[in-house]
């Protein structure tokens, strides 16, 4: 009855649920990176192309730059950590 007892024990992520994870944690970055750059964006832009009407969206795309950066960094971390938590 208790003869496979190890087979019982919690197996380790597999590396869809660590992609997953990565992916998630990807998306979260991304909008943590978008959304705290842009009081800093909007104002640069705004003093950086006075007068023009349209200067917010040139802060909005360097938010999303730096919000896609925040996403792979986020996700790379997060692969890289469970993949060398499972070799271990």
């Amino acid at each position: 009855m208790f003869d496979n007892i190890e087979s019982a024990a919690p197996e380790k992520h597999s590396f869809l649920w660590a992609s997953l994870k990565s992916i998630a944690s990807g998306v979260a970055g991304f909008f943590t990176g978008f959304f705290l750059s842009l009081p800093i964006t909007i104002p640069w832009s705004k003093h950086y192309w006075a007068g023009d009407g349209q200067a917010v969206l040139g802060g909005l795309a360097v938010s999303f730059y730096f919000g896609i950066a925040c996403a792979v960094a986020a996700a790379a971390y997060t692969l890289r950590r469970a993949t060398r938590s499972n070799q271990t």
